[in-house]
């Protein structure tokens, strides 16, 4: 196995019949699928992406018309290269700007690409689960009262666990401001094609929006889009940067995707997301009905948040004794994503698993997170002591020098991360550079860490430090 290539790996695993309950949105589906021998590049009658006049501009067009942009822009680099595009488009270098903490952390680079000086706004946490709420209007309002010179708010709407924000509430009050709203709603891509969904940030009236259509619709890994909106961006300035931030040889079996699921959703839309919400209701009726495993509520239905003692356990068990593959898991839940692509036989087998898993649950064997101990995963509930911006760390860096300190030194509490400390998935920052390493920090990363959590940004078990 250690010896297989990337194809016959993937070849493998496509058929030992693992059930997909995660993202992509496409779940290895063939009836969306594209193929390699589509495979080209900007040639004759095709179009070119950073010069589209032809087919990629029809294309990009009609996402605009389906989302109601004003303006919308392929992405093949995933919602990555649109959070760049996105941040340094709707600000100025070595400005301020308004950051919820719970943003992933591509927002996070774009702080260090655009040496912005980020000001945090701490959404609530859900104590029992580590979820984060979302941001209520008067919580943004508090922060721009306080920053008056912000130049742009960026915010996660929805959470990686389906929890939306005042979006609507949100944008109306910064418009009066004259400061652009930046919605990451990478998770929130089918929220415009059903009324079972929250209202879609392009609709409530952000300025500039991304959307992971790979994330929760029929399309492949990295097709991503950014909506622009309104009067507060300059357009050409963001599109400026997408086109930096974009590859200059796009791959065309990837715009093909994104324009094939358009076309899927404007032509069968209606039809394939009624069918969906009825099975995905039906699958969400019979997870209430557990005893021991809790279905979460989630402003987005098409999330499925299982509460539990051990998240951890829950999805290591799926995963080797039923072959269902779930998407991510915390200290005290698992999630398990879901699409219009997915076919009822993964609703069947998903929902058998937990039912056989409920009636035989047990503690695993292993101690137990206590109350007093930090039971929120990798959610930080006090504002994070930032001591000078990501870019001004890595300068300081680069001119003094680092060391890398062991989360369990004595000597690494106080000392100012130049490192980007995650818990995967979600990816968002336990600790992030120019920021202040404090025991909260060492806390919760020792105790992902002992949850067998993914634990990128550190080398060896070290945080590299600033001397």
């Amino acid at each position: 196995m250690e010896n297989m290539d990337i194809l016959a790996k993937l070849e493998e695993y496509s058929r030992a019949g693992y059930v997909p309950m995660h993202m992509p949105g496409g779940k290895r589906n063939t009836e969306y699928a594209s193929t390699s021998e589509l495979d080209i590049t900007e040639i004759d009658g095709f179009d070119n992406m950073h010069n589209a006049e032809g087919i990629i501009k029809n294309a990009s067009d009609r996402a605009a018309r389906l989302y109601g942009a004003d303006k919308t822009l392929m992405l093949v680099n995933g919602s990555t290269a649109g959070i760049l595009s996105a941040v340094c488009g709707a600000t100025r270098r070595k400005g301020k700007i308004i950051v919820a903490r719970n943003c992933h952390v591509s927002v996070y680079n774009a702080l260090i690409m655009a040496q912005l000086e980020p000001v945090y706004v701490i959404p609530e946490v859900d104590e029992s689960t580590g979820i984060y709420r979302g941001l209520t209007l008067e919580q943004i309002k508090k922060c721009v009262e306080s920053n008056m010179d912000a130049q742009a708010v960026i915010i996660t709407s929805p959470t990686y666990e389906g929890i939306v924000s005042e979006v609507r509430e949100i944008a109306s009050y910064l418009h009066e401001m004259e400061i652009p709203l930046i919605v990451d709603e990478a998770h929130g891509a089918h929220f415009k094609f059903s009324e079972e969904f929250p209202e879609s940030a392009v609709e409530a009236g952000a300025d500039l929006v991304i959307n992971s259509i790979h994330k929760t619709l029929p399309a492949l890994t990295q097709t991503a889009l950014l909506h622009i909106s309104g009067n507060y961006v300059d357009y050409d300035k963001v599109e400026r940067f997408w086109n930096i931030y974009q590859t200059t040889s796009p791959s065309y079996i990837l715009i093909a995707s994104i324009d094939r699921c358009m076309g899927i959703i404007e032509e069968q839309g209606d039809y394939i997301f009624k069918k969906y919400i009825n099975r995905l209701k039906k699958l969400r009726e019979n997870i209430a009905k557990l005893k021991n495993i809790k279905l979460l509520a989630s402003d987005d239905i098409s999330k499925i948040i299982l509460i539990c003692d051990d998240g951890k356990h829950l999805y290591d068990r799926l995963l080797k004794e039923y072959k269902v593959q779930l998407e991510m898991a915390s200290f005290k839940y698992a999630i398990a994503m879901t699409s219009v692509a997915d076919k009822q036989e993964y609703y069947d087998r998903f929902l058998s698993a937990l039912q056989e898993i409920d009636a035989s649950w047990e503690a695993k064997e292993k101690q137990v997170i206590e109350a007093d101990e930090d039971t929120s995963g990798y959610a930080i509930n006090n504002k994070p002591e930032v001591c000078m911006c990501p870019a001004d760390a890595i300068d300081n860096m680069d001119e003094n020098g680092y060391e890398d300190l062991s989360v369990n030194s004595p000597d690494i509490c106080g000392r100012i991360s130049v490192s980007s400390v995650l818990i995967y998935p979600p990816g968002m920052p336990v600790v992030n550079v120019g920021e202040r390493i404090t025991d909260d920090v060492c806390r919760i990363i020792n105790n992902a860490i002992d949850a067998g959590l993914e634990v990128p940004g550190l080398k060896e078990g070290k945080v590299r430090c600033l001397r």
